[in-house]
This record gives structure tokens, sequence and C-alpha cells, in this order.
């Protein structure tokens, strides 16, 4: 690990971050979960929030002010906002309006999704979400 790795993971460690808390774990934990709502998340209201937090832990790091000055931040901000911008076509923006707007992957809501998610989200919120489904493996 690098000395940027070893300062990322206090940052996350100290918000309480203790498995995936390196930049490469996070940024992957980030890319996989967008990627799978690009093809229509499939776990319940619990694992996607549990899934998005990994954008916030990325947040916390590329704000931390003892990380502002590492060259590796700008590397990673970018990497991030490669993700980002595959993530932010997917959603219904403000469909928490009272979430901080500056989290807006939070903020928002994903447009298409597993059966379970969209149910989930109906009887809770009472969104209406495109189901998408899967054919079964033959």
């Amino acid at each position: 690990m690098t000395s940027f790795d070893d300062a990322f993971t206090a940052v996350v460690r100290a918000r309480g971050v203790w498995r995936d808390d390196t930049p490469a774990s996070v940024l992957e934990r980030w890319s996989s979960f967008v990627a799978e709502c690009e093809h229509g998340y499939r776990g319940d209201e619990f694992a996607y929030a549990n899934e998005a937090m990994s954008r916030t832990t990325l947040q916390a790091a590329l704000t931390d002010p003892s990380l502002a000055d590492r060259p590796e931040l700008a590397l990673l901000r970018r990497r991030v906002e490669a993700v980002d911008a595959r993530f932010r076509p997917l959603l219904v923006e403000h469909a928490f309006p009272r979430i901080d707007p500056d989290e807006w992957w939070l903020r928002g809501i994903v447009r298409r999704a597993g059966g379970r998610l969209a149910q989930d989200w109906k009887r809770s919120f009472g969104f209406d979400i495109e189901v998408v489904r899967r054919p079964r493996p033959s």
C-alpha cells in the first residue's frame, strides 16, 4: 500500500468503514454497484442503500482536508467522476428532496430495478419505477 492508500484508509476507518477501505476497493464497490444499476438493481432497498453508501465514503475522502494536497486524490476524483457520469442518467432526480443536494446519489432513485426493489420503494415511499425482468437461466 502507498502512503495515500494508508491515509485514505485512515479517513474511511475514522468514519466506521472497516472493510473495502482502500481507494481501489471503495471505488470498485461504487463501480460494481453502478454496473448492477445499469442492468436493473436486483437487491432490496436496504442492500441498495448500503451499496450507495460507498459513494458517500468516497465523497468523504474526496473532501477530507488531510487528503487535499495529495496528487493521487486528483486521479481518484477523475475515476469517481467517470463512474458518476454512468450513474446520474439512471436516476430519477430529487426523489428524496430533504436529502442534501450535494448527496445527489442518495437524493435520487434508479429508474429501473428488479421486482424486489420496485416493490420495496412502492410500499415504503410510493415510488413507481420500471421493473426489469431477466429471463430465467435455461
